[in-house]
C-alpha cells in the first residue's frame, strides 16, 4: 500500500524514453511498437517477479482498456542479437495517457514507470535490448 501513496492527483500522462532498440514478442511475433499493454504488461510481469510486494494482476487490462499511445518520437533500430541474426525495434520517446483519473490505478502505472529504468522492458533486456527510463516532459 504504501507503495502507491503517490500525488492525490497523479499526472494522467507517463513519457518513457527508450534507450536501446526495444521489441515485444507476442503471440510468436516480434512487436517493434510501443503499445501501451505490452510495454506496462512487460513492466508488470518483470514487478511480479522480482519485487517483494505484488501489485494487482488487473493492472495488465487497465493498460490494454484505458491508456493510450498519445504522443511519440520513434525512430526504427535494428539490432544484432545473438546467433539468432538482427532484432528490429524502435528507439526514442512515447507518452502515454490515460483517461481514467483514478489514482490507485494511475500510481501503479507511475510505479512502473519508475521501475522501468531498473527492469527494462520487452524481448532482450539481458542482451542488452529494452533500455528504457521515464522522462520528463
Amino acid at each position: 500500500p504504501f507503495l502507491l501513496a503517490g500525488p492525490a492527483r497523479p499526472p494522467a500522462r507517463i513519457r518513457l524514453e527508450f534507450a536501446s532498440p526495444t521489441t515485444f514478442k507476442s503471440k510468436g511475433r516480434f512487436i517493434p511498437l510501443p503499445l501501451p499493454e505490452l510495454v506496462f504488461g512487460s513492466l508488470l510481469d518483470r514487478w511480479q517477479t522480482f519485487a517483494p510486494v505484488a501489485l494487482n494482476p488487473e493492472l495488465r487490462r487497465f493498460a490494454a482498456e484505458v491508456v493510450h499511445l498519445s504522443r511519440y518520437n520513434l525512430q526504427t533500430r535494428v539490432a544484432p542479437y545473438k546467433q539468432q541474426g538482427m532484432r528490429v525495434g524502435f528507439t526514442g520517446q512515447a507518452d502515454f495517457t490515460t483517461t481514467n483519473r483514478d489514482r490507485y490505478w494511475l500510481n501503479m502505472l507511475h510505479l512502473l514507470a519508475a521501475f522501468s529504468f531498473y527492469s527494462g522492458v520487452g524481448y532482450g533486456t539481458a542482451s542488452g535490448l529494452g533500455q528504457v527510463r521515464p522522462a520528463e516532459e
